[in-house]
Protein backbone atom coordinates (compact mmCIF):
# COMPACT_ATOMS: atom_id res chain seq x y z
CA UNK A 1 0.00 0.00 0.00
CA UNK A 2 1.20 3.62 -1.37
CA UNK A 3 1.88 6.10 1.63
CA UNK A 4 -1.19 8.14 0.43
CA UNK A 5 -3.31 5.38 0.62
CA UNK A 6 -2.30 4.66 4.36
CA UNK A 7 -2.84 7.92 5.19
CA UNK A 8 -6.45 7.87 3.92
CA UNK A 9 -6.99 4.06 5.58
CA UNK A 10 -5.74 5.42 8.79
CA UNK A 11 -8.21 8.57 8.42
CA UNK A 12 -11.02 6.04 7.98
CA UNK A 13 -10.21 4.44 11.24
CA UNK A 14 -8.71 1.24 10.31
CA UNK A 15 -5.16 1.65 11.42
CA UNK A 16 -4.96 -1.58 13.54
CA UNK A 17 -5.13 -4.01 11.15
CA UNK A 18 -3.07 -2.26 8.46
CA UNK A 19 -0.47 -1.94 11.00
CA UNK A 20 -0.13 -5.54 11.93
CA UNK A 21 -0.49 -6.46 8.56
CA UNK A 22 2.53 -4.52 7.49
CA UNK A 23 4.57 -5.76 10.45
CA UNK A 24 4.25 -9.16 9.36
CA UNK A 25 5.24 -8.40 6.39
CA UNK A 26 8.27 -6.80 7.37
CA UNK A 27 9.09 -9.58 9.61
CA UNK A 28 8.64 -12.01 6.75
CA UNK A 29 11.08 -9.72 4.85
CA UNK A 30 13.23 -9.87 8.08
CA UNK A 31 13.27 -13.85 8.19
CA UNK A 32 13.70 -13.93 4.65
CA UNK A 33 17.30 -11.76 4.96
CA UNK A 34 18.25 -13.74 7.52
CA UNK A 35 19.00 -16.57 4.92
CA UNK A 36 21.06 -14.36 3.09
CA UNK A 37 25.17 -14.50 3.81
CA UNK A 38 27.01 -11.61 2.83
CA UNK A 39 30.90 -11.13 3.04
CA UNK A 40 31.94 -7.82 5.61
CA UNK A 41 35.47 -7.94 4.16
CA UNK A 42 36.79 -11.05 5.31
CA UNK A 43 36.23 -13.30 2.63
CA UNK A 44 33.82 -15.65 4.89
CA UNK A 45 30.28 -14.94 3.89
CA UNK A 46 28.46 -14.54 7.39
CA UNK A 47 24.30 -14.56 7.85
CA UNK A 48 23.25 -11.67 10.19
CA UNK A 49 22.73 -13.79 12.97
CA UNK A 50 26.52 -14.66 13.20
CA UNK A 51 27.62 -11.25 11.95
CA UNK A 52 25.35 -9.37 14.73
CA UNK A 53 26.99 -11.80 17.82
CA UNK A 54 29.81 -11.21 16.50
CA UNK A 55 29.84 -7.48 16.73
CA UNK A 56 28.33 -8.06 20.48
CA UNK A 57 31.35 -9.66 20.93
CA UNK A 58 33.42 -7.15 19.43
CA UNK A 59 31.34 -4.19 21.76
CA UNK A 60 31.86 -6.22 24.82
CA UNK A 61 35.11 -8.44 25.26
CA UNK A 62 34.75 -11.17 27.63
CA UNK A 63 31.34 -12.23 27.54
CA UNK A 64 30.42 -15.41 27.92
CA UNK A 65 27.93 -18.11 26.26
CA UNK A 66 25.24 -17.22 28.79
CA UNK A 67 25.68 -13.11 28.82
CA UNK A 68 25.43 -13.70 24.99
CA UNK A 69 22.17 -15.73 24.67
CA UNK A 70 20.52 -12.97 27.28
CA UNK A 71 21.51 -9.97 25.31
CA UNK A 72 20.74 -11.48 21.53
CA UNK A 73 16.92 -13.35 23.01
CA UNK A 74 18.32 -17.00 22.02
CA UNK A 75 19.24 -19.42 23.18
CA UNK A 76 22.79 -20.67 24.80
CA UNK A 77 22.70 -24.00 22.34
CA UNK A 78 22.55 -21.84 19.78
CA UNK A 79 25.03 -19.17 20.69
CA UNK A 80 27.54 -22.12 21.83
CA UNK A 81 26.99 -23.45 18.05
CA UNK A 82 27.70 -20.43 16.76
CA UNK A 83 30.78 -19.90 18.70
CA UNK A 84 32.29 -22.89 17.18
CA UNK A 85 31.79 -22.13 13.73
CA UNK A 86 32.73 -18.61 14.15
CA UNK A 87 36.24 -19.96 16.10
CA UNK A 88 36.92 -22.75 13.02
CA UNK A 89 36.63 -19.89 10.88
CA UNK A 90 38.77 -17.73 12.82
CA UNK A 91 36.84 -14.68 13.72
CA UNK A 92 36.45 -15.21 17.50
CA UNK A 93 38.81 -17.23 20.22
CA UNK A 94 37.62 -19.09 23.39
CA UNK A 95 39.50 -18.51 26.25
CA UNK A 96 39.47 -18.59 30.35
CA UNK A 97 40.99 -16.05 32.63
CA UNK A 98 43.75 -17.44 35.17
CA UNK A 99 42.22 -19.14 38.07
CA UNK A 100 38.59 -19.75 36.47
CA UNK A 101 38.30 -22.99 34.91
CA UNK A 102 34.91 -23.12 34.42
CA UNK A 103 33.76 -20.24 32.49
CA UNK A 104 34.45 -19.94 28.48
CA UNK A 105 35.03 -16.34 27.81
CA UNK A 106 34.62 -15.30 23.84
CA UNK A 107 36.78 -12.01 21.89
CA UNK A 108 37.33 -11.28 18.51
CA UNK A 109 40.18 -12.09 16.79
CA UNK A 110 41.98 -9.42 13.97
CA UNK A 111 39.72 -10.89 11.06
CA UNK A 112 36.86 -10.60 13.52
CA UNK A 113 37.65 -6.85 14.18
CA UNK A 114 37.84 -6.43 10.32
CA UNK A 115 34.51 -7.74 9.83
CA UNK A 116 32.84 -6.30 12.29
CA UNK A 117 34.12 -2.65 11.07
CA UNK A 118 32.45 -4.03 7.59
CA UNK A 119 29.22 -4.83 9.15
CA UNK A 120 29.33 -1.06 10.33
CA UNK A 121 30.08 0.43 7.06
CA UNK A 122 27.02 -1.85 5.55
CA UNK A 123 24.91 -0.54 8.51
CA UNK A 124 25.97 2.82 7.93
CA UNK A 125 24.80 2.71 4.76
CA UNK A 126 21.95 0.71 4.06
CA UNK A 127 20.25 2.56 7.60
CA UNK A 128 21.96 5.64 8.10
CA UNK A 129 18.93 7.29 6.56
CA UNK A 130 16.58 5.75 9.04
CA UNK A 131 18.48 6.45 12.63
CA UNK A 132 18.95 9.96 11.10
CA UNK A 133 15.07 10.59 10.65
CA UNK A 134 14.78 8.72 13.74
CA UNK A 135 17.02 11.11 15.56
CA UNK A 136 14.73 13.86 14.76
CA UNK A 137 11.75 12.22 15.72
CA UNK A 138 9.89 14.08 18.38
CA UNK A 139 10.51 12.24 22.15
CA UNK A 140 6.32 11.38 22.40
CA UNK A 141 6.54 9.62 19.19
CA UNK A 142 9.80 7.81 20.13
CA UNK A 143 8.10 6.98 23.40
CA UNK A 144 5.03 5.53 20.82
CA UNK A 145 7.74 3.83 18.90
CA UNK A 146 9.22 2.29 21.88
CA UNK A 147 6.38 1.50 23.60
CA UNK A 148 5.07 -0.78 20.26
CA UNK A 149 8.29 -2.19 19.70
CA UNK A 150 7.95 -3.34 23.63
CA UNK A 151 4.67 -5.00 23.20
CA UNK A 152 5.49 -6.85 19.28
CA UNK A 153 8.49 -8.57 21.33
CA UNK A 154 6.05 -9.25 24.25
CA UNK A 155 3.83 -11.12 22.11
CA UNK A 156 6.79 -12.56 20.63
CA UNK A 157 8.36 -14.09 23.59
CA UNK A 158 4.78 -15.46 24.55
CA UNK A 159 4.23 -16.91 21.17
CA UNK A 160 7.74 -18.57 21.49
CA UNK A 161 6.81 -19.89 25.29
CA UNK A 162 3.66 -21.39 24.41
CA UNK A 163 5.26 -22.95 21.04
CA UNK A 164 8.22 -24.58 23.23
CA UNK A 165 6.46 -25.51 25.87
CA UNK A 166 3.91 -27.23 23.17
CA UNK A 167 6.85 -28.97 21.65
CA UNK A 168 8.24 -30.06 25.41
CA UNK A 169 4.33 -32.12 26.09
CA UNK A 170 4.77 -33.93 22.80
CA UNK A 171 7.89 -34.96 23.56
CA UNK A 172 6.63 -35.56 26.85
CA UNK A 173 3.79 -37.99 25.15
CA UNK A 174 6.13 -39.67 22.80
CA UNK A 175 7.72 -40.89 25.78
CA UNK A 176 4.68 -42.83 27.24
CA UNK A 177 3.76 -44.25 23.57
Amino acid sequence: MSTKKEIEYIQNGGQGREIFEHWARIMNKMNRSEKIPRDFGTGDLLFPSEIHTLCVIGAEPGTNITALAQRLGVTKGAISKMATKMREKGLIEKYQEPGNDKEILLRLTKTGRIACIGHEEHHNAVFGRIIQVMEDVPALQAAFLFQFLGMMEEVIDTCILEKESAKQNVRRLEVFL
